[in-house]
């Protein structure tokens, strides 16, 4: 088989083209359907916008409609598409030669995440993902069908690119899912840039999202808050002597007292009271 001269680039996970639809001002919608509710007119309205926010009165925040373009890793799209409440167009690698405009081949490897220790090198990376995308080269050009081809595309190609439509409240939920330090190192990447873009088009929300730890003030990883792989996974609210400590459910107070079985007998009386009806 040929060894053909390919242009590989290395390029990061990207958002592009962010727009809140309605602008700034766009936070008003849920004030508006908030106060359809029974809101009185007495609340300013930034504090319905933030009550709403706070206090996950989520059906509300769907008035708010927000665009943008994602590129990430063929192998990582599937953990995008795992978002469902989106509606997105992607690339399709069926239909389209696997490459950009510029007939370049994009890739994207995580190598600030190698250490000396897992003993893997950028070499053997690069190594393995060339290998794939000759063969690739080689069945185009012997005018194998792309649909077919394409099963020799690598994990790290930079062919999963969506332009993507959703709502404020199932943003809301991929940034509180892939903030926090155990979500993949693409995702992370990927909500952090929404995170910020977020804050800068809707400034009105601006310190009040984030990992699920800091929007309900208590984590659900149970048991994996701190470390996961390496030093670079330590969560930064893992600490109890520090000063933004998030403690886990199973270090929240009513849990460690050793109230559990209490709270299930009482809780398991009033579902069994909802059920009935009566």
């Amino acid at each position: 088989m040929m060894n053909y001269n390919m242009k590989i680039i290395e390029v990061k996970p990207q958002i592009s083209n962010f727009v809140v639809v309605n602008g700034s001002e766009a936070w008003k919608e849920v004030v508006y359907s908030a106060r359809m509710s029974g809101v009185p007119e007495s609340v300013k309205d930034e504090d319905v916008f933030k009550m709403i926010v706070e206090n996950s009165y989520d059906s509300a925040l769907e008035h708010i409609i927000i665009k943008f373009d994602i590129k990430l890793s063929k192998g990582n799209s599937c953990e995008l598409l795992e978002h469902r409440l989106a509606s997105h167009s992607g690339f399709s690698t069926r239909y389209c030669v696997a490459k950009n405009k510029e007939s370049e081949y994009e890739i994207i490897i995580p190598t600030h995440l190698l250490t000396k220790e897992q003993g893997v090198s950028k070499h053997m990376l690069e190594d393995g993902i060339n290998n794939g995308l000759n063969n690739y080269e080689y069945l185009i050009k012997e005018k194998v069908p792309r649909e077919i081809a394409r099963y020799c595309l690598p994990f790290a190609q930079a062919v999963g690119i969506y332009h993507y439509t959703m709502n404020l409240r199932s943003l809301i939920n991929f940034l509180s899912l892939r903030l926090c330090v155990r979500a993949s190192p693409e995702l992370r990447c990927l909500a952090s840039q929404l995170y910020f873009l977020l804050e800068k088009e809707l400034p009105i929300i601006e310190n009040m999202i984030g990992c699920r730890g800091y929007m309900s003030r208590l984590c659900p990883e149970n048991f994996v808050t701190g470390y996961r792989i390496g030093k670079n996974m330590k969560c930064p609210f893992s600490n109890p002597h520090s000063k933004c400590f998030i403690p886990t459910r199973e270090q929240s107070s009513a849990l460690t007292r050793g109230y559990l079985s209490e709270i299930n007998k009482v809780q398991k009386i009033l579902y069994k009271q909802w059920a009935s009806w009566e």
